[in-house]
């Protein structure tokens, strides 16, 4: 079991796959259109509009 503070082995295990892992999403970027890798997906829930990706050089807090 974890302790308080740390990843649990499942967690850790799925990091770990994450970023094993880079091939190309079906989402596409809302600033330059182009497709996303999962490495770069950046995702954002505007209010109002749901869920927007971006690749996360793109997306830029105001």
């Amino acid at each position: 079991m974890a302790k308080k503070g740390e990843l649990s082995k499942t967690a850790r295990a799925s990091l770990a796959q994450r970023d094993d892992k880079d091939f190309m999403t079906s989402r596409v970027c809302e600033k330059c259109g182009e497709p996303i890798t999962l490495k770069d997906l950046q995702a954002v829930k505007v209010f109002g509009q749901g869920m927007q990706y971006y690749h996360k050089d793109h997306y830029k807090l105001a």
